[in-house]
């Protein structure tokens, strides 16, 4: 028979969200496992202490951001709709099922308030939460960057002498009426109040400004041209639909563990090549995480003097593949010819003598020229060299010692086998975060804003590998637990109670919710003969006996195993588990 259901909608009295949320449902795990309390202290300094109504938990927004992350969401109104009707999203913000979710609108305001240094600084929070958990190597680092679309259009590009202008006039004409409307502090506030944030440390550098003092014969697009939508945007190269397109360049540095943990995130204009930020990322990445990396890897774009003078000098081995020029021009390359050091000069396949003649300064090298009659009279002039009545011409760097080294590097089997893993590591993190996580396209404009939407894809990225489990690896240690899960419940609310039973209620427990952080069973079982201890806090200490079936927990029920099992096994229990939550009814036993 055909069935129909009808629409109806009860009031049900005694419902509870903690409920309606599965146990093993992903937010619980990123609950149980990540504790952004540590928010609060970043931004604290952009509240008012003594005064106005209480803010958005600043806990909450990054959970927001978060949830954006994990959910693949461009539209923050789209984000608070779908926040507002889902039950796990209000369960993990701490939002009831008749509170109201904040409005979309207050996220953008919060986000400006904040700044781009909040932001950075949650970034490097997560790094070193990765570090603690062992999950950063520092040995390697491996350099690469991606091209992003911004959320402007080429089409509405005009000349950039005629934004600059409009952008004066505006100004001109505003502070006029700024100083009608109000005198003093007061307009000195509003000003300030519409100025937008200046960019800060590397921004400054690579803001792509800079192109435009360049000289005439290396003018770019991008030095006439600007998009009013997003001033910030400068032409891509090579679009795959053949478009032209306007954007960016994302810079990552990604260790050279397992994990693949993104040390340093960068957004430049695209007028900015990739290896222009390399060495100030570098040392950023050493001497703010305290590492000792031994080898920087690159592609061919990162293969500049600059940049294999700054690795060597740093004391990295400069991994990074050079541009081969020699078959560039139908001439003899560089190779053919003989250098003596203790002279000084090079000799041609011909035997013939280049003398050091001239010092390029914008190059940093020396010009090795041979003499005109002896070139003239050459029988294979032609093979040699293009100019007409001049003579053949070589150019040696200052730093050629570096280059040398390098090129010695790439006979090696330890330079092949890194230039192989390259191939591997950083460009999965782009797909990854192209293909799920929407930076195939920026929705935010200008460069800061760029920077705290890639800033935040980033820390996803690496918060993703910090949930992830780590299986057949060593537990974390008890303070990177501690880190980890949310923080317990302070001792005044906890009553420390003595070895437990095999079977005990705790109803007498004044603690609403008792947690237990797992560690180490190995260590328990060594010192206690008859029962291995899960739990090391003064909160609560079970007993499992030596022979049998390990406890099953309620509500994160742990599946039940034999003992002999877990003895081979001892970081299996470690490695699923950070966070145990007991309610004070519940009756614990062995079964």
């Amino acid at each position: 028979m055909l069935g129909r259901k009808e629409r109806t909608c009860k009031v049900h009295r005694a419902i509870c969200l903690e409920d309606l949320v599965p146990e093993k449902h992903f937010y619980r795990q990123v609950e149980a496992k990540l504790n952004l309390s540590f928010v609060r202290n970043l931004v604290k300094d952009s509240y008012a202490q003594n005064m106005g109504r209480p803010s958005i938990d600043p806990v909450v927004f990054f959970k927001l951001q978060l949830i954006m992350f994990f959910e693949g969401i461009r539209s923050e109104r789209q984000l608070m709709e779908m926040v507002n009707v889902n039950l796990a999203h209000r369960w993990y913000l701490g939002y009831d099922l008749d509170e109201a979710v904040p409005d979309h609108s207050s996220l953008t305001k919060i986000r400006d308030r904040y700044g781009l240094e909040v932001f950075e600084r949650f970034f490097e929070a997560i790094v070193e939460l990765c570090i603690a958990a062992g999950l950063v190597w520092g040995k390697e680092l491996y350099f690469d960057g991606t091209k992003v679309r911004g959320n402007a259009d080429s089409d509405k590009q005009v000349p950039r002498f005629y934004w600059q202008a409009q952008q004066h006039l505006q100004a001109l004409f505003s502070a006029q009426e700024d100083g009608r409307e109000a005198s003093g502090s007061q307009a000195q506030e509003n000003k300030s109040a519409q100025t937008p944030e200046q960019p800060r440390d590397f921004l400054q550098t690579y803001d792509g400004k800079s192109l435009c003092q360049t000289p005439p014969h290396t003018e770019r697009k991008a030095d006439g041209w600007v998009c009013p939508t997003d001033p910030d945007a400068s032409p891509l190269r090579g679009g795959r639909d053949g478009t032209a397109q306007i954007g960016y360049h994302t810079h990552y540095v990604v260790d050279g563990g397992t994990a693949r943990i993104i040390l340093a995130v960068l957004v430049t204009p695209a007028s900015v090549q990739d290896n222009s930020p390399m060495l100030d990322l570098e040392r950023w990445v050493r001497f703010r995480f305290h590492l000792h990396p031994e080898i920087g890897v690159g592609d061919s774009k990162y293969g500049t003097t600059a940049n294999i003078v700054g690795l060597e000098s740093d004391g990295l081995h400069a991994y990074v593949a050079t541009p081969d020029l020699s078959t560039r021009a139908k001439v003899y390359p560089p190779e053919r010819f003989t250098y003596d050091p203790d002279a000084d000069v090079y000799t041609c396949p011909q035997g013939q003598t280049l003398y050091r003649s001239t010092y390029r300064a914008s190059q940093q090298d020396w010009t090795y020229r041979a003499p005109n009659a002896v070139c003239r009279a050459c029988p294979v002039r032609a093979e040699c060299t293009t100019a007409k009545e001049e003579g053949r011409r070589l150019y040696r760097s200052i730093y050629q010692d570096y280059l040398d080294k390098v090129d010695a590097y790439h006979q090696t089997e330890a330079y092949k086998k890194a230039m192989r893993k390259r191939m591997v590591w950083v460009e999965p993190l782009f797909g990854e975060a192209k293909q799920f996580h929407q930076l195939n396209k920026f929705r935010l404009r200008r460069l800061i804003k760029v920077n705290i939407e890639a800033i935040l894809k980033a820390a996803g990225q690496n918060i993703k590998r910090l949930l992830k489990p780590r299986h057949g690896q060593k537990p974390l240690p008890p303070a990177v637990s501690a880190a980890l899960a949310e923080p317990a419940a302070s001792p005044a609310e906890l009553k420390p109670v003595a070895l437990l039973p095999a079977s005990v209620p705790i109803d007498d427990l004044s603690a609403p919710k008792l947690p237990l952080l797992v560690a180490p069973v190995q260590e328990a079982m060594a010192s206690t003969p008859d029962a291995a201890l899960i739990g090391q806090t003064e909160a609560a200490r079970l007993p499992i006996p030596a022979s049998g079936s390990l406890l099953k927990f309620h509500p994160m029920r742990l599946t039940s195993s034999r003992a002999s099992t877990f003895e081979q096994q001892p970081n299996r229990l470690t490695s699923s588990i950070s966070r145990i939550e007991c309610s004070p009814s519940r009756t614990f036993s062995t079964g």
